[in-house]
């Protein structure tokens, strides 16, 4: 199981444990943050350090959303355009809004190719919904669904055009969500019908070649009592079978609140539910994983 693991890292260099962790079993990948970034040089010689101990083929994501949600404080990382802008743009100037879209990712993707990144955990997907937790907000397109599917597809064929693959997130929306996932476990009352209709975002980039969809730790309760990461329902007959999606399904992270607490049995659950990539970003989740 540890090769559908994509873990988080301590610091900016490999600890002792760390290093034996990767070399006795590697997992399929890291996932970098903040914590794990201090300069260009530091970045590409810690995914080396990495894959010294996991071989070449180990995969680095990160998440470059552009707006707030940026990992790597200097250019061309920093200052770019929340998704909302984009948005916005997009009623004004459609084909304009796209190829700066495409533009974007695919210097962003090429800069983190540079660095050793594989995987950028973007375009977010989600449908902006007025009342909606502010977790989401201008991360998102905007509320409708095709302007969203448009732009995010010009995001992630910019990236792919880069040689790094898109992870759109988070399915099968995260836009109605009334809590902030990391804190708790958030509740939408939605109807199917209108769940489906903002899920059909992640339909028409399947359909535009998205290989990587990340899920989102929300209860719909129209549905059933658990949170979409851990919904055969949700990953299995709407994901795989009714969006004949036949990529990698990829958790949202289990240590977050919304996950539960128990790292372990949230990475089972995920596991059983239709996750091919099981994500743990907290180094003492990844201490229990390895435990």
């Amino acid at each position: 199981m540890h090769k559908q693991f994509m873990i988080g890292l301590h610091g900016l260099q490999l600890s002792e444990q760390e290093k034996a962790w990767l070399r006795d079993k590697p997992p399929l990948g890291v996932i970098l943050f903040a914590r794990n970034i201090e300069s260009p040089e530091q970045v590409k010689a810690l995914l080396s350090e990495v894959r010294a101990h996991t071989g070449q083929e180990t995969w680095a994501a990160i998440d470059e959303e552009g707006g707030r949600v940026n990992r790597m404080p200097w250019e061309p990382f920093s200052g770019r355009k929340h998704a909302a802008e984009y948005g916005r743009m997009f009623e004004l100037d459609a084909r304009k809004a796209m190829l700066e879209v495409f533009e974007d990712a695919c210097q962003i993707g090429h800069a983190l190719q540079e660095l050793g990144f594989t995987h950028n955990c973007a375009p977010v997907l989600d449908v902006y919904v007025e009342g909606g937790h502010n977790i989401i907000g201008e991360r998102s397109y905007g509320s409708n669904v095709e302007v969203i599917a448009a732009l995010g597809a010009a995001c992630t064929h910019g990236l792919q055009t880069a040689g790094v693959e898109a992870v759109g997130k988070h399915f099968p929306g995260h836009g109605r969500a009334d809590a902030d996932s990391h804190l708790a476990v958030p509740v939408v009352d939605a109807p199917l019908e209108i769940l489906l209709e903002e899920a059909n975002v992640f339909e028409l980039l399947i359909s535009q070649d998205l290989h990587h969809i990340m899920t989102a730790h929300v209860t719909y309760s129209a549905i059933d009592k658990h949170i979409a990461t851990f919904s055969s329902y949700w990953l299995k007959d709407i994901l795989k079978t009714h969006f004949s999606f036949q990529g990698k399904i990829w958790s949202d992270d289990l240590c977050m609140k919304g996950a539960g607490t128990d790292v372990k049995k949230a990475a089972e659950l995920a596991q059983h539910a239709g996750c091919d990539v099981l994500l743990v970003c907290d180094p003492e989740g990844v201490a229990s994983i390895y435990a």
